[in-house]
């Protein structure tokens, strides 16, 4: 299926285009592993490509409200399969193959949250960019 209106979903929970920062959006599709390669006495590469391939997502979000970051948080945590691991299955727009895919990722434990600024009052944040980076098991 072509691209159909979104870029990453994390188990049940869609990114909002609206909070992609777009010229961040990183995707590093379908990267091929390698089990016990090595270059011979003839410096000739042998290669032992692994059938499983791995997917590397990575996007800034624009700044957002203590409201949007709280909606992101409690969705992402809402679709962990194990809390420990930050994991989930996700669906990507696939740009290699022009479709649709699927995979088990992660979400990278270092994200860093930069407050920009606490209002006047002092009860509410406003979140700067953050990154944000999945990865395929």
């Amino acid at each position: 299926m072509a691209y159909n209106g979104f870029l990453f979903q994390f188990g049940d929970y869609i990114f909002p285009n609206e909070y992609i920062k777009f010229d961040t959006y990183d995707i590093a599709p379908d990267q091929r592993q390698d089990l016990g390669s090595f270059t011979n006495g003839k410096g000739v590469t042998i290669r032992n490509a692994v059938e499983h391939s791995k997917t590397n997502i990575t996007f800034t979000t624009n700044q957002l409200s203590e409201a949007d970051m709280n909606t992101i948080l409690s969705a992402l945590e809402r679709n962990y399969i194990n809390l420990g691991e930050t994991d989930a299955n996700c669906v990507y727009y696939n740009p290699r193959k022009r479709e649709y895919s699927t995979g088990h990722f992660y979400l990278d434990p270092s994200v860093k949250f930069r407050v920009k600024k606490v209002d006047d009052e002092g009860k509410k944040i406003k979140y700067g960019e953050t990154q944000w980076i999945f990865i395929e098991y």
